[in-house]
């Protein structure tokens, strides 16, 4: 070929350079696009948890925690495998009056530690333990309701119950009031029951689930006797007259016979056959909203399950799920 002549030649250079620097600025704009977007990934993160609590909360705080608490309950069960339910009932009791705040541990003269209800509650030792073991190592870290909350959980499991997640990072609540505690009574009526629960913006499905709760433990005799002298014929006669037996020697009862150390659903299978210890159990099985889900938990064990831990997840976010005039108590028994 001829060889170009300048003119042509200074034209093809300067469109050489413009193609060079059209390559520049589109390289520089797919730079900006993707600055831009990961700018905007980086700026959608995970809304932190109510009242800054979180299943971590105490990873870099108090490392040793998880294990003190299962270790520690996994002594006092080895001791006593009645304390499950004893832990689960002390539970219950402080979260429904003021949520979980540990409000239950404080002592005092009108405390809610001395209110009839609480009056027979155990596993008080537990807990201050496991206080006692967690301020050594983590002094003024961990508060006593996520003690109490962690150690349920714990125990349950161990008895043979289903897990739950446990936000942690609770504070101590620093008022308990005897004249607070109105707690769900053995002879209520499902009807009362329905309606206290939903007061606690807990539903039916709560309210047969968490009952399973008397799958362990024991029943004190005065609040079931009535059931045995009027011959309620909600109870089942044969067994009547079993648990009057028992009462003449003792002043309590197992609430499940067949299994009493294990939360499972034979208590439910139990009110099929009327055999709930106390009124406000076996009357589920008689109320038509509570009825189906007695014989869903009766026959699917695993649904039962799955409705407790649904349920205790509820439980232990009941308002106030974390007060900001908390504070972390160095004793549990003592305000301060």
């Amino acid at each position: 070929m001829a060889s170009l002549l300048p003119s042509k030649r200074l034209l093809l250079l300067l469109f050489v350079i413009a193609l060079l620097v059209l390559s520049g600025d589109a390289a520089t704009k797919k730079k900006k696009v993707k600055k831009s977007k990961a700018k905007k990934v980086k700026a959608v993160t995970p809304a932190p948890s109510a009242g800054g609590m979180s299943l971590t909360f105490y990873n870099n705080k108090c490392s040793s925690f998880a294990k003190t608490v299962s270790d520690e309950v996994a002594a006092a069960m080895k001791k006593d495998p009645t304390i499950a339910a004893g832990l689960l009932r002390m539970h219950f009791h402080d979260c429904w009056v003021r949520g979980c705040d540990a409000s239950v541990l404080l002592s005092g003269p009108n405390s809610e530690r001395q209110a009839g209800p609480n009056l027979s509650l155990r596993g008080f030792q537990v807990i201050d333990t496991i206080k006692s073991k967690l301020e050594r190592s983590c002094r003024g870290v961990v508060s006593c309701a996520d003690i109490l909350t962690q150690a349920t959980r714990d125990a349950v499991v161990k008895a043979g119950g289903p897990s739950w997640d446990v936000p942690l990072g609770r504070k101590d609540g620093r008022v308990s009031s005897a004249a607070e505690v109105q707690l769900p009574a053995p002879s209520e009526s499902t009807n009362s029951l329905i309606s206290k629960f939903n007061a606690k913006q807990l539903s039916v499905s709560d309210l047969v689930a968490l009952s399973g709760a008397h799958s362990f433990g024991f029943g004190n005799c005065g609040f079931f006797q009535s059931r045995i002298t009027s011959r309620d014929p909600t109870l089942n006669s044969t067994y009547a007259q079993e648990l009057q037996r028992k009462c003449q020697t003792s002043a309590s009862v197992a609430n499940d016979p067949i299994t009493q150390n294990t939360l499972d659903n034979q208590y439910y299978k139990n009110l099929q056959q009327r055999k709930g210890l106390f009124t406000s159990d076996e009357g589920l099985f008689f109320h038509p909203q509570t009825k189906p889900l007695v014989d869903t938990f009766a026959s699917n064990p695993v649904a039962f399950a799955q409705q407790f831990r649904a349920s205790m997840a509820k439980l232990i976010t009941l308002p106030p799920f974390q007060s900001n005039t908390g504070g972390i108590r160095t004793v549990c028994s003592i305000a301060k």
